[in-house]
């Protein structure tokens, strides 16, 4: 996995070698920045893992986070202003550069291999769960910058003993925000609320960061053919959990996708009946045939997936997902599936159709954005059944 997503399973590992590690997290933008609320990286006494966005701001960030691992202070967090506007004048934020809060907080062995467990599992498992971390105490001193818990929201009960000592209120309001997966920073108010805060302004009220867990995205390959192979090594790039799905042996195996995470070799849908598919998977129809692709479709179409994609020309895609339509596949997700699938970037060799693939899948997790063929399609499906 990335960076982004793989922060937590090297916190773990870095702990469980018996190794503190500061934890430098983007807790506030303003303006353009290179990196978002929740980016996060690891200092250690060798080096970096992550990155909040490069450049002078993540070095000067990293020489404050050597300080504080130095100090071994594990009530020492900080927080640091990163100016990306070559302005001093914060109030004028300019669309060349903008701001970033960044806490920098020590995480130890001792104390934080629990936590460090729970955020790490949660996270390889897609499982929904949060990190809360106290950024500026306020007045509450027994809830020093630093503290900091894990909670599930599917528990309001279950979160690790800690400092951080709220009402049950305040808490189920953390949980109902963490289910939203957006991390957020939060103020407590004097009356039990809580509320996003934009800036931070000195003496306020108890802040928190609430940081959910993402959790490891995955990429379904269908199909283990020409396409597969370079898709399965750019997945495995930008840091997908990556399953390689074919029915046949001599296609689907460690020689030909040393790259892959898992490989399965089973009847398609089998196959993907057997996976529990969630708005983290990225589905990807590249069978050797239209039939195949279509069952494909149709069985990913049954689960939550959160993307399915399917290649091919837009006649056989019309074709194709108007007789899922009529299969029984709720009508709703048909605009779901993307296809004719790939970025329009003139591909012909499958290096370059894989890359267009994955051109998309990024589009998609990063900004939203898709053609819409495949929701006139559904339209036009719609319109015929009333």
């Amino acid at each position: 996995m990335s960076g982004s997503d793989q922060i937590w399973a090297e916190a773990l590992r870095t702990l469980e070698r018996g190794q503190p590690f500061a934890l430098a997290t983007v807790v506030n933008v303003r303006g353009s920045t290179p990196r978002e609320v929740g980016a996060k990286m690891i200092v250690r006494q060798d080096g970096q893992f992550g990155t909040i966005g490069g450049g002078c701001g993540e070095a000067e960030v990293f020489r404050k986070a050597r300080v504080l691992l130095e100090e071994g202070n594990e009530s020492g967090a900080r927080l640091a202003e990163v100016d990306l506007t070559g302005d001093f004048d914060q109030r004028e934020i300019g669309t060349c550069g903008g701001v970033m809060d960044v806490f920098v907080d020590l995480w130890s062995p001792a104390r934080d291999l629990p936590i460090a467990r729970k955020l790490a599992a949660a996270a390889s498992r897609s499982a929904s769960g949060a990190l809360i971390t106290v950024v500026d105490a306020g007045s509450r001193s027994e809830m020093p910058a630093g503290s900091r818990t894990f909670i599930d929201p599917r528990d309001a009960g279950a979160r690790d003993a800690g400092p951080i000592d709220l009402p049950a209120a305040q808490f189920a309001q953390i949980i109902e925000r963490t289910a939203e997966a957006i991390p957020a920073l939060l103020e407590v108010d004097g009356a039990g609320g809580l509320h996003p805060v934009t800036r931070l302004e000195p003496k306020g009220g108890v802040r928190l960061f609430v940081d959910p867990i993402v959790g490891a995205q995955r990429l379904i390959i269908v199909g283990a053919g020409h396409i597969a192979a370079p898709l399965c090594v750019l997945g495995a790039m930008l840091g997908f959990h990556v399953t390689v799905i074919d029915d046949r042996a001599s296609f689907a195996n460690r020689e030909r996708f040393p790259d892959a995470d898992e490989i399965i070799v089973k009847p398609f849908k089998a196959a993907i009946d057997s996976l529990a598919l969630d708005g983290h998977c990225y589905l990807v129809s590249v069978t050797r045939g239209h039939s195949f692709d279509e069952e494909v479709v149709r069985a990913a179409l049954m689960q939550p997936c959160g993307f399915v994609g399917m290649i091919g020309s837009r006649r056989r895609v019309k074709a194709t997902l108007e007789r899922i339509g009529e299969s029984g596949v709720p009508i709703e997700r048909l605009g779901d599936v993307h296809a004719p699938l790939g970025v329009a970037i003139g591909g012909e060799t499958p290096d370059e159709i894989a890359i267009s693939i994955i051109a998309e899948i990024i589009r998609e997790r990063r900004t939203g954005e898709r053609d819409d063929f495949t929701l006139g399609v559904r339209s036009g499906i719609l319109k015929r059944l009333k």
